[in-house]
């Protein structure tokens, strides 16, 4: 509630507007949704990067195991239990036929000669953690100077206290006025534990930063850096050997021999 000492329309208004330009509870709840949404994006890629490795995984053993077994015309099949690929046992007749399927249905087959894409796949996974890395110190770092903003955005609103009393002279006001502020020592007290909050927020994210190794993200650039430098010298060579002209010298040795 907010109060001042005159009667003139439009004036407890206006000196509210710049006692508070906005209230302390929007802005609070603003600061927390939107520091909260960097940890929300980080989660969502860490999900999305672990089942699309989970999906490319499958995409790999699906067809070795089907290679294997399908050849053999249809009388073993794949199924996957709880993560893991098992063959059964098909046709056969006799009493042996279903202890011989109970058996296979237990059998897990190894994989001799993976493809490419199993060989390379521990780097796949260095990879990919490499970008899960850089991802969490990015959106540590966004985190850390939202909470650096927020600080210094309510010390210029409000301060440090809300002060009981404000005087205001702003139009339509026809002269200096008293608006006496609700529950001050409440607010204040508010205020100072929201600062408290944020800045030990700033201090563990510091901390973060530190414990993550500042060597270790200035590492993390200059390994996109030089990643994309490699990638740009390689199209280079690329396009100059495309801009080569075809060597004829072969060609006309054979004609020459014809000759």
């Amino acid at each position: 509630m907010f109060i001042c000492n005159t009667l003139q329309p439009g004036c407890n208004q206006a000196c509210y507007d710049k006692a508070f330009p906005i209230s302390h509870i929007r802005y609070w709840v603003f600061q927390i949704i939107l520091v909260c949404t960097p940890s929300l994006c980080f989660i969502t890629y860490s999900v999305h990067q672990s089942a699309k490795q989970k999906d490319r995984r499958y995409s790999f053993l699906y067809p070795i195991m089907e290679r294997d077994y399908g050849g053999q015309g249809g009388a073993r099949k794949i199924r996957n239990i709880n993560g893991i690929l098992v063959q059964h046992g098909g046709g056969g007749g006799g009493g042996d036929g279903g202890g011989k399927e109970e058996a296979d249905c237990l059998e897990v087959k190894e994989i001799p000669n993976a493809p490419r894409g199993l060989t390379h796949g521990k780097s796949s996974k260095i990879r990919r953690q490499e970008g899960i890395s850089r991802f969490y110190i990015i959106q540590v770092v966004f985190r850390n100077a939202l909470e650096i903003g927020f600080l210094a955005g309510q010390y210029f609103l409000y301060g440090f206290s809300v002060p009981g009393i404000f005087e205001c002279d702003r139009y339509p006001c026809l002269k200096e006025v008293e608006c006496y502020v609700s529950r001050p020592t409440e607010k204040t007290v508010f205020l100072v534990f929201m600062f408290a909050v944020s800045g030990l927020c700033v201090v563990l994210n510091l901390a973060e930063l530190n414990h993550l190794g500042w060597r270790k993200i200035k590492a993390a650039i200059r390994g996109v850096q030089a990643r994309r430098k490699s990638i740009c010298e390689i199209r280079k060579k690329d396009m100059a050997h495309l801009s080569q002209p075809p060597n004829l010298g072969r060609t006309q040795s054979s004609e020459s021999a014809y000759v």
